[in-house]
């Protein structure tokens, strides 16, 4: 802790220099000031963190110069020394932010106390301050996300958290856009965390240099690879913002290797009460690049759909027709590819919403499965449109990929229909029934086992059940008990030995199994086996 004597009187700070070890207490000793005029100067110099003031000084005194120190703002601490006293001068010293009020001469020890216990509520007071400002981004963060999820202030408060927080935000009328940025499939980024962290300053400095016109604006990270932008504008500066914003865009892409796309929402008017609309408005927008694709400003206000009667684009189910069934049928996948492209040739001439699409889309594909059960009655529409390949279709960010998904989705089911119209037993489905006569006593599962015939889990499961007849892991348990029997039938081992030979680390659920499958338990069936 700096420490710094003003007093016009010679003899005190030489005094106090020599009769206290200042260095053993923790004090850096700076050059003492013989006025508050003079102090002032020391203290812009210096940078002292505690001050001992002489009240009486020619000039400026120390009340004075208190006044300035909190006029200034300076986080100085001080204490007043005076050769009066009176309560008016301790009561007003107090006021102006003095720790404490000593006479002079003060007594030795009972400075060196009062000095050191400034000197812990000082280090305390650092270390709070060291603490807030490590836990400043994140108190931010915060602060700006409860917004955005709908939290409300009034104005004043806004004013007092953002200047606190050191937002750049004003009230008054802003606009506020979605960032989103994703990879450039020629420059891939095997990023770390760490790396991807460096990555989200860089696109925040990135973007505080380009919109550096704006005075007044926040930006931050606001999840995985989207970013908020807040500016304070008008409508007046709609074309100048498109332009920056665009320019953002070019620079993300060439610096970076970023594709970036932008939703804007409409102007709002206050944002302490309306960003959570505003956030939403820009997120609706930042949804249409599934249209246009990414390196866009896509502003709501340009979105004709969002201001549409609804009820005036009417969505007509696009329907499943002979072609489709008649690739299934004849086993033709080339009228599977026609048909995925007049599908979404079809969505792109309505320009449907977004969710309209893959509602459209998961209506067809559930159609398509259909014609598979009625070509296999072995078969379900739920096995073949799973919930996973629901999520998959709704997750799609582009036309591009939803047709992807889809001729995937097809051509797998087109797959099952040819495999499953081959005569006699899928080679497939007899090297799985090897594999787990090979490992029952192990901990096999779907994924493991569909991973050594080089299949999905699900098709696998398809493919086996239509084959034998049964679920696979039915088929798993019958030849885990088959095996238990003749354990039981032919050695001395225990149950849970047993049980753990047949792959089953739970003794009380195998013997459950076994009750529930036999009809005994399996020390029942062991007594039975062995009677004459």
């Amino acid at each position: 802790m700096k420490i710094m004597v003003i007093d016009d009187e010679e003899i005190v700070p030489r005094a106090l220099r020599a009769l206290i070890n200042w260095e053993e207490h923790g004090f850096v000793w700076l050059p003492a000031a013989e006025n508050g005029k003079e102090g002032l100067e020391f203290i812009h110099k210096n940078e002292p963190d505690l001050i001992l003031v002489d009240c009486q000084m020619p000039g400026m005194d120390g009340l004075q110069l208190l006044e300035e120190v909190g006029r200034r703002n300076l986080p100085i601490k001080a204490v007043i020394l005076s050769g009066h006293d009176e309560f008016a001068y301790a009561q007003k010293a107090i006021k102006l932010g003095a720790s404490d009020y000593l006479l002079k001469p003060p007594d030795i020890d009972q400075l060196l106390k009062v000095l050191l216990q400034i000197k812990r509520e000082w280090e305390e007071e650092k270390k709070l301050k060291n603490q807030l400002k490590e836990n400043l981004p994140l108190i931010v963060y915060r602060f700006m996300l409860s917004l955005l999820e709908g939290a409300k202030i009034n104005a004043e408060s806004f004013a007092e958290k953002s200047a606190f927080l050191q937002i750049g935000l004003k009230e008054g009328a802003y606009v506020l856009a979605v960032l989103e940025v994703e990879e450039d499939p020629d420059h891939p980024k095997p990023y770390s965390y760490e790396d991807q962290q460096l990555m989200n300053f860089a696109i925040i400095n990135i973007a505080e240099e380009t919109l550096a016109c704006w005075k007044h604006k926040f930006i931050f990270h606001e999840a995985h690879q989207r970013f908020v932008i807040v500016i304070n504008g008008s409508t007046s500066d709609k074309e100048q913002l498109r332009t920056d914003l665009l320019l953002l865009v070019g620079n993300l892409r060439r610096t970076l290797h970023y594709y970036a796309t932008v939703g804007v929402s409409r102007i709002g008017t206050s944002f302490n009460i309306d960003a959570k609309a505003s956030f939403e408005s820009a997120s609706t927008a930042l949804e249409y690049k599934y249209y246009t694709g990414p390196n866009e400003v896509i502003w709501l206000d340009d979105l004709e759909w969002e201001h549409a009667d609804v009820v005036e684009k009417s969505i007509a189910f696009y329907p499943i027709d002979e072609d489709l069934r008649l690739a299934f049928k004849v086993g033709n996948p080339a009228q599977l590819r026609n048909w995925t492209t007049s599908f979404v040739t079809h969505l792109k001439e309505r320009d449907y919403p977004v969710q309209v699409t893959k509602s459209m889309t998961l209506q067809n594909m559930s159609s398509a499965a259909h014609v598979l059960v009625e070509m296999h009655p072995r078969l379900t529409a739920d096995e073949l449109l799973t919930t996973d390949q629901i999520s998959r279709f709704i997750e799609v960010a582009s036309l591009e990929q939803l047709e992807d998904e889809i001729w995937l989705y097809l051509e797998r089911l087109f797959t099952i229909t040819v495999d499953l119209r081959k005569a006699g037993k899928n080679a497939v489905v007899e090297k799985t029934k090897h594999f787990i006569r090979d490992n029952y006593h192990l901990s096999i599962t779907l994924e493991s086992i569909a991973k050594e015939v080089y299949l999905s889990p699900v098709y696998l499961s398809f493919l086996f059940k239509q084959v034998e007849g049964v679920n696979m892991s039915d088929y798993i348990m019958e030849v885990r008990l088959d095996q238990a029997k003749q354990l039981l039938k032919g050695s001395n081992l225990k149950t849970y030995e047993i049980a753990m030979k047949t792959g089953y680390t739970d003794e009380k659920y195998f013997s459950r199994l076994f009750k529930k499958r036999l009809g005994l338990t399996p020390s029942e069936f062991r007594k039975q086996s062995a009677a004459p």
